[in-house]
């Protein structure tokens, strides 16, 4: 997949790239698009800076293409999602276990949230190491394609 950018600023050997989040396939307002980047729009900005290594040499103000391997998002889906889901069906398990014959489903409730809430944190710690480098790669485009999302 790749979305287009600009490159805000170049620090070292990565480059900052302001990238749209809302570009999607470009028939997402049109009939029969499927309208699917629409559901981000409520939760953040319009745009996103990001880094990426700068292995092309760009420099700021430069209209770039960034790049990302097909998998990774479903990959980030199933730590955002999945972690917690499967927090919260072991906490319950784990809860109902433990607990004592006449308060079996309050400790199950508890262990589903307590399941839930800690496999979303660890999740989220591992997605959001600073040292980690995104699988993001840049890519020069034509100025004549600035502004067009392809797949």
């Amino acid at each position: 997949m790749r979305v287009n950018g600009v490159v805000l600023r170049v620090e070292g050997r990565f480059a900052w790239v302001d990238v749209a989040v809302s570009q999607g396939c470009g028939r997402c307002n049109e009939p029969g698009g499927c309208g699917g980047v629409n559901i981000a729009r409520p939760f953040g900005a319009s745009s996103q800076a990001v880094r990426v290594s700068n292995e092309i040499g760009v420099q700021p103000g430069e209209q770039v293409g960034v790049l990302i391997d097909d998998g990774v998002p479903l990959r980030a889906a199933l730590v955002a999602y999945a972690f917690p889901v499967l927090g919260v069906l072991a906490g319950a398990a784990l809860g109902a276990a433990v607990a004592s014959p006449g308060s079996v489903d309050l400790s199950a409730g508890v262990g589903a949230v307590v399941g839930g809430f800690a496999a979303a944190l660890f999740g989220r710690r591992n997605a959001a190491l600073p040292n980690v480098d995104l699988p993001l790669r840049l890519e020069r485009i034509p100025a004549s394609q600035a502004g067009v999302c392809e797949r």
